[in-house]
């Protein structure tokens, strides 16, 4: 059986926002987190990965062929292990293979 329900694309680069947001913002409100503070368009095939304050919640933001996408995982139990911060940065960049890795099982 397959660790996931559906197969996310390729990303070109994925990154990491390093300051906690809402779980509740939706595609306007990401997209401009993206192009202000990470300095990059969203649609050009980048993955996106947001979490809140508690450090439970991991949010994927990106695009394909048919819009805007994003899921959501909840780790009640212990959170996610993210990279340590860069200061001064708003933003670190991951490799875009771990992605897929985080949204399975």
């Amino acid at each position: 059986m397959p660790a996931h329900m559906f197969d996310l694309p390729k990303f070109k680069k994925a990154y990491l926002y390093q300051v906690p947001i809402s779980m509740r913002w939706g595609e306007k409100k990401l997209n401009e987190l993206c192009k202000g503070r990470i300095g990059v368009d969203p649609r050009e095939g980048h993955a996106f990965l947001f979490f809140n304050t508690k450090r439970d919640c991991l949010k994927l933001f990106f695009y394909d062929a048919l819009g805007s996408n994003e899921l959501q995982k909840l780790m009640p139990k212990g959170g996610f292990v993210l990279p340590a911060p860069v200061a001064g940065e708003h933003f670190v960049e991951i490799t875009p293979s771990l992605v897929p890795r985080l949204f399975s099982r």
